[in-house]
């Protein structure tokens, strides 16, 4: 079911994400949560409600052979054992796809908080994130409330079971004294029809599961069926024999999905000449991006034709049509998987040699063989392992292996992180269960004891055998449902990165390839579930039965003690009642066993979660307040390499100095440690040895978040969050009151207002998740006007300006020039525009810094300097 979901959500248009998936937690809900809970109900819950039906039309076929009349006496009484779980479980269908949906709001609120997690702590908006998140599940913590107070009415409905209980007793005693019936059958027949409807009642319990089932699985149907306009999976369409290349717009008119009420394009025309190249160049949201995805069909137009060799890409196989064509995109997409693996979604039976080719031919062949891994480096989630220039080079080597009749380059250059939930079930109902079993016991054992010490006696010496046998589930379900989670997380994993990359999947068409990663990751869990659900089989057949044979014995001994006359058969039926209905709320403990096993699991998570204590702790209590700081920066003696890469060192005994009030620029070739001095600024992470001061006071000392409110950070690739353009600002200020004047003159500052105040919305404008409802250069302002809402002593320019098209290059440019007055800024770029004019440049090389200096000071060594030669690469390339 999770192949055949995340098949079909790989399989819909780019359009339909636009609009539809606000976030890719909506997937990994999907993906993880609601296929866990659909088989859960078909593995466990649906086989016991058949068990319990079972149980109950077999008691009531016995009962009716052995008395026939006092059977359908009690025929009707099953009404009023039903009632009470059928408006249980309609009422749960209502309240629990609310909470689901509760659920959602706050998953893909955590979500992005975690995968942008930098960009939260560079900001200091935890805070923020967590009021965020609190206030998102408020309306499920009432909603919680409601489920159960309805589960709780649900259960005191059950006190009706002893009310026939009772009428039966008095119409068979009636039956005894008038038509000649058995006391003996009569209790049969009575204990027959009660069994049957208290198993039928146990069966019904587990409608909230059923409820829960339902909705999800609509969610997951509604997807599987829907077959997207534009339909990669569709083989029909026209195949060209010999593709030239010639690309032609005709009078396309255009508006996105997501807000038709903004034109794009109103009768655009172009033609690119086979085997020419053609640059697009214009200002941000002019258009230039949506050329490409309308040219990989990412989108239909709404009037008009592209056409490739004079044919109507709307008349071509769209499978075909991708691979004809090789992207580099602007962010470079990179998946959680080795180099080479992610090479291969350019072309998936591609040989090592091919792989080899075309890392040579991006240049990244040597930068990947210096690594200790080469080709097998994990590249990490979204490729945070890699440097912004090697992930681009990884990305172009993607798009050259498939030796594309058409290459697409959109800024390629540029750049040159369902558990809550089961907590709160299991704090709530699972623990309350708990108690009641405990308090049951207690008072059952010590009634037995008063009535009829003898047999309660033998009944309590038999109960250790009943526990040890739910113990024994426990501990086997706990198992399976450790490989179940297993298998889970990384299909999550998958998900999530299969939802956020669906451009690169759908441009490479690599769906199958996602798929066959899934299909790997579950192999192994897989078969050992198989290989435990045979062993499960067994040992709860094993148990159930042993549980049942203590029953058998209870009644044996029971009619021992009263035909040795030791006990009245009176007291014998009070203590049947009193442990048959202990018995049964041990048995309803018992079938939460496996909810129990999964609780725990994910309790075991939060908790050690929770528990953890972080090196780099922002809220220490010791550490220095600074009102404000001047921004002198060094590094002293620095040795530092990345955890998950602990042998590749990346400083060694490495010093530099960033005056307070000035600018350096940090330069040189990629995966040389640029990125690196800002992290370590921002302290993501602490070196191995030496330290970093900021006025003269070792990093580790100050409070970490007061800290960071005195530096603004703006990334190589923006990180927006799902919100409004006004809410993605705001998260720069570190007050909760600001007011609109100051978000509109730091849009301003950015070169920002502009393009936002063109918007039908205006600073009201979703971005979409992660921005993707905003060009490159859009989401890169509003990163700049969210660091510059801080007022920062010192500003941290990481390719601030790579993403941005030559027009709004130099005018942000201006702008970051004058914020960057009287501020320590720390500017790495590979623009010469961006760096010339900074007060001092340093040039770095394998860890080192080999030339520092000012632009003409160094310029000045001529040819035989490193930064000269870096300059007249560049004026070359220009």
């Amino acid at each position: 079911m999770r192949e055949k979901y995340l098949r079909a959500v790989l399989r819909q248009d780019v359009g339909y994400f636009d609009l539809h998936v606000t976030s890719t937690t909506d997937v990994i809900t999907s993906v993880s949560s609601d296929s866990l809970v659909i088989q859960d109900v078909l593995s466990e819950k649906l086989p016991n409600l058949l068990m319990n039906v079972s149980a109950f039309f077999g008691s009531y076929i016995v009962a009716f052979i052995m008395l026939w009349r006092l059977t359908i006496v009690g025929l009707p009484f099953i009404i009023l054992l039903l009632i009470p779980g059928l408006m249980y479980g309609r009422t749960l269908i209502s309240i629990s796809r609310k909470i689901r949906e509760e659920y959602n709001e706050a998953g893909s609120i955590a979500e992005q908080a975690i995968s942008l997690v930098r960009t939260v702590y560079a900001f200091g908006s935890e805070r923020k994130i967590i009021s965020k998140f609190s206030n998102a599940l408020e309306g499920s913590a009432k909603l919680g409330l409601r489920q159960g107070l309805v589960k709780g009415i649900a259960i005191g409905c059950n006190g009706i079971t002893f009310a026939i209980w009772g009428f039966m007793t008095w119409y068979g005693s009636r039956m005894v004294m008038y038509h000649g019936a058995k006391g003996g059958t009569v209790y049969a027949v009575i204990i027959c029809i009660s069994y049957g409807g208290t198993t039928l009642g146990r069966g019904l319990s587990n409608l909230k599961y059923f409820a829960e089932a339902v909705v999800a699985g609509e969610r997951i149907t509604k997807v599987i069926k829907r077959v997207p306009a534009i339909d990669s999976n569709n083989l029909e369409g026209q195949i060209l024999e010999k593709v030239r290349g010639e690309v032609e717009f005709k009078n396309v008119k255009f508006v996105y999905p997501s807000r038709p009420e903004t034109s794009i394009f109103d009768d655009f025309c172009l033609r690119v000449p086979s085997g020419k190249t053609v640059a697009l160049v214009g200002g941000s949201g002019s258009g230039k991006s949506t050329v490409i995805s309308l040219l990989q069909r990412f989108y239909d137009p709404v009037a008009g034709a592209i056409l490739i060799d004079g044919v109507s890409i709307d008349k071509l196989q769209v499978k075909w049509l991708r691979s004809q064509m090789g992207l580099v995109s602007q962010e470079p997409a990179l998946f959680a998987t080795s180099i080479k693996e992610n090479i291969l979604f350019g072309k998936e039976d591609a040989s090592m040699e091919d792989v080899v080719e075309a890392a040579k031919a991006s240049n990244a062949h040597n930068f990947i063989s210096q690594l200790p891994n080469g080709y097998e480096t994990q590249v990490g989630e979204r490729g945070v392992q890699m440097s912004g220039g090697q992930k681009q080079r990884i990305a172009i080597a993607r798009a050259l292996i498939k030796s594309p009749t058409i290459l697409l380059l959109d800024e390629a250059t540029s750049a040159l992180d369902s558990e809550s939930e089961m907590v709160r079930s299991l704090v709530g109902e699972r623990v309350s269960l708990v108690v009641q079993t405990i308090s049951a016991v207690s008072i059952s054992c010590t009634l037995g004891l008063v009535i009829a010490w003898r047999l309660a006696i033998v009944m309590i010496a038999v109960q250790p055998l009943v526990v040890v046998c739910f113990y024994v589930q426990r501990i086997l379900l706990k198992s399976l449902s450790k490989k179940a989670i297993e298998a889970q997380d990384e299909s999550s994993k998958l998900a999530a990165e299969g939802v956020s990359n669906i451009r690169t999947i759908t441009a490479f068409s690599s769906q199958d390839r996602i798929l066959k990663l899934l299909k790997r990751v579950q192999e192994g869990p897989l078969r050992e579930s198989i290989r435990q659900s045979w062993l499960a089989g067994i040992v709860l057949g094993t148990t159930r039965s042993l549980i049942t044979c203590t029953s058998v014995l209870s009644f044996w001994y029971g009619g021992r003690l009263i035909a040795d006359g030791m006990i009245m058969s009176k007291s014998f039926f009070e203590m049947f009642l009193i442990f048959v209905s202990t018995g049964r709320v041990i048995a309803d403990a018992g079938t939460m066993t496996t909810d129990l096993a999964k609780g725990s699991d994910a309790v075991g998570a939060v908790f050690a979660l929770i528990d953890r204590s972080t090196i780099i702790e922002p809220e220490n209590p010791n550490g220095y307040l600074p009102e404000k700081i001047n921004g002198q920066i060094r590094f002293l003696n620095v040795d530092f390499a990345y955890p998950t890469r602990p042998y590749v060192i990346i400083f060694k005994d490495f010093s530099i100095e960033m005056n307070q009030g000035k600018s350096t620029a940090i330069v040189g070739p990629s995966g040389s440690g640029k990125s690196t001095i800002i992290s370590l600024i921002e302290r993501f992470y602490d070196p191995l040895n030496g330290t970093v001061r900021i006025d003269g006071r070792d990093i580790r000392s100050y409070h970490l978040r007061s800290l960071r409110q005195h530096i603004g950070l703006v990334s190589q690739e923006p990180m927006l969050f799902a919100g409004t353009i006004r809410e993605n600002i705001m998260y720069g200020g570190a007050a909760d009151n600001i007011n609109e004047a100051e978000i509109i003159e730091a849009a301003k500052a950015a070169n920002a207002h502009d393009f936002i105040t063109s918007l039908s919305d205006g600073y009201d404008t979703n971005c979409g998740d992660r921005g993707v409802q905003l060009s490159g250069g859009q989401k890169q302002r509003i990163a700049i006007a969210r660091a510059m809402l801080k007022n920062p002593s010192v500003l941290l320019l990481d390719e601030a300006t790579s993403a941005l098209d030559s027009q709004s290059e130099r005018v942000v440019q201006d702008a970051l020039e004058r914020v960057m007055v009287g501020r320590t800024s720390v500017v790495i770029a590979h623009s010469l525009s961006t760096i010339q004019n900074c007060d001092a440049i340093a040039v770095l090389d394998k860890g080192k810094v080999v030339e520092s200096g000012t632009h003409s000071s160094l310029l000045a060594k001529g040819s035989t300097g490193v930064y000269s030669s870096l300059v007249s690469l560049q004026r070359t390339r220009g």
